[in-house]
């Protein structure tokens, strides 16, 4: 008896749409977890440069603090107040080394200078910006926020030094940490004749006797630089003794104060 061989049976349109559907749902489920990892990567990246910023904006100002009156053992050379006063009577009106109580944030922020003589650093005595300064000088290192131009879309914390001694500019308006937006101090002095320690904080227009500044608290506003999303929430930020930092409405990057004090080490 002869025998047909059988027919082999392919799957049908039913079978083939669900096939897609799930295979479409998969792709949709990968699809977002490669989202959210690559948003979350993002947002981690964007708030460690916000961390990392902040912590060496900080660092940069309170490594000069606390070289703030410095003199190299036997040196014949005149100190004077570790804090440049408002009024320090150096530079021209325009451009000079002097603090400055500012208004609010962004380049109308204080303006913090400390005085000393230079350090060794890396087998040389350098100012602010690493430049490399001569032996028997007292440098003022100044510390302000510079605002965002065409090259430059980011407002940043910049310093400038000043030969106290040749009355003469050594570094001005150098670019340290881009993302920082406001720079606020407020200076520790001592009401009661105690000349070690400090009990009242003040903004530099209210220091009546810059021989009694002990010490300095540092504030300053960082930014993440790079969008995050979502975008933060919008709020207020209060530094010190400023009027509130607001950030402009849509901006979507995220932001931290970052405080420290710092005690002169070398007052006399």
């Amino acid at each position: 008896m002869n025998h047909l061989p059988s027919r082999q049976a392919g799957i049908s349109l039913i079978e083939l749409l669900v096939a897609l559907v799930l295979g479409l749902v998969l792709l949709l489920g990968i699809s977002q977890v490669f989202l959210s990892s690559r948003q979350t990567f993002a947002t981690n990246e964007a708030m460690s440069k916000l961390q990392e910023n902040g912590r060496f904006a900080l660092e940069f100002i309170a490594r000069s603090a606390r070289q703030a009156g410095y003199l190299s053992p036997g040196s014949t050379l005149d100190m004077p107040y570790p804090a440049e006063p408002v009024a320090c009577g150096l530079g021209t009106t325009s451009s000079n080394p002097c603090a400055v109580n500012g208004t609010g944030s962004g380049s109308s922020s204080d303006r913090v200078s400390f005085t000393s003589e230079p350090i060794l650093t890396d087998g040389a005595l350098r100012d602010c910006a690493g430049t490399t300064v001569t032996t028997n000088k007292v440098i003022i290192n100044s510390y302000f926020i510079i605002a965002a131009d065409a090259n430059n879309p980011q407002p940043a914390l910049a310093c400038s030094s000043y030969n106290r001694t040749d009355s003469a500019w050594i570094t001005q308006n150098q670019r340290l940490i881009d993302g920082i937006e406001s720079l606020q101090i407020l200076y520790g002095i001592n009401t009661t004749g105690n000349s070690k320690s400090v009990n009242q904080f003040v903004s530099a227009n209210r220091v009546t006797n810059w021989g009694n500044v002990l010490a300095v608290r540092i504030a300053v506003l960082a930014n993440s630089l790079d969008d995050t999303n979502p975008a933060p929430p919008q709020r207020n930020y209060y530094l010190l003794d400023a009027a509130p930092a607001t950030p402009a409405a849509g901006d979507k990057k995220a932001r931290q104060i970052f405080t420290t004090t710092v005690h002169f080490k070398n007052v006399y």
